[in-house]
């Protein structure tokens, strides 16, 4: 895909997005946090690989959060701005939202409060609670991060991602080395927004709001995901009426590089009746 194919923009509630794909359906993608910037460079170009299956029937919307958030703001907060958001800019309606991780957190919501906006929905790499392990080392991370701390930041999560003992090393080494490469020049408002996702992540809990989904939900996860236990996972799915769960045997919080996870995406809706 070539580099002037992705454009950036700020939608007028702002929300920031980068968008790419050229099909005439719209598919909203609720990023993984904390922390609310876009993807760039390499990193752009390695997570738009993972969703080319869907560029000649969608364009994807990689939509990201609103910058200069208040304290205590929750997931279901961003949840009510995504739904307005899709009420403004795409009059009401899109065909797919896919939330992965932290976004996959705020999808729960979404689906239960606002599921008239959308077809079908994915929820991957989340659960309707996060283990206390994930919690405190995404906080952690934010706190570093709001400390201006980056390279510290990235080399903790890197010993999470990455928990061989061959690999785990050389990755930690790298992830300190290349912070700056992948976080960029962070700005103060960045640093004080990451500290109120992570506390609306850890805090999140959509026990009681997923038996409201009525609206199909694909849910996929790794058995072996660090922040999103299986159990969880499954009780998750059990919640949703219209449920169906997808298990990655072997694999941790990582999905984009899977070539079955567009392709579960893509079978899900044609047996949805969303492919029409």
């Amino acid at each position: 895909m070539a580099r002037e194919d992705y454009a950036y923009g700020v939608f007028g509630d702002g929300i920031p997005f980068v968008r790419f794909g050229s099909g005439k359906k719209d598919m909203i993608v609720f990023p993984g946090g904390p922390g609310n910037t876009l993807p760039t460079g390499m990193g752009l170009r390695m997570f738009s690989n993972g969703f080319q299956p869907f560029f000649e029937s969608y364009t994807v919307h990689f939509a990201s959060r609103k910058s200069g958030l208040p304290e205590g703001y929750t997931t279901r907060d961003f949840s009510n701005d995504y739904a307005e958001m899709i009420r403004t800019e795409f009059g009401g309606h899109v065909d797919l939202v896919v939330g992965m991780s932290f976004g996959g957190m705020i999808a729960q919501y979404f689906a239960a409060d606002h599921s008239e906006l959308s077809d079908c929905m994915v929820i991957a790499m989340a659960a309707h609670r996060m283990s206390e392990e994930g919690k405190r080392v995404d906080y952690r991370y934010a706190e570093l991060v709001s400390q201006g701390k980056d390279r510290k930041a990235m080399a903790s999560l890197s010993g999470v991602l990455f928990r061989g003992r061959i690999w785990k090393p050389l990755v930690t080494f790298l992830a300190w080395s290349l912070a700056g490469f992948f976080a960029g020049d962070l700005s103060d408002t960045y640093r004080e927004d990451v500290m109120i996702e992570a506390e609306a992540e850890i805090s999140h809990d959509a026990s009681e709001s997923l038996r409201r989904i009525k609206v199909p939900v694909l849910i996929i996860c790794g058995d072996e995901d660090f922040f999103f236990p299986l159990q969880y996972v499954k009780e998750t799915a059990e919640r949703i009426e219209k449920s169906t769960l997808k298990i990655y045997e072997g694999k941790g919080h990582g999905m984009m590089s899977e070539k079955r996870f567009a392709r579960d995406i893509l079978a899900f809706i044609e047996k949805e009746g969303g492919s029409s």
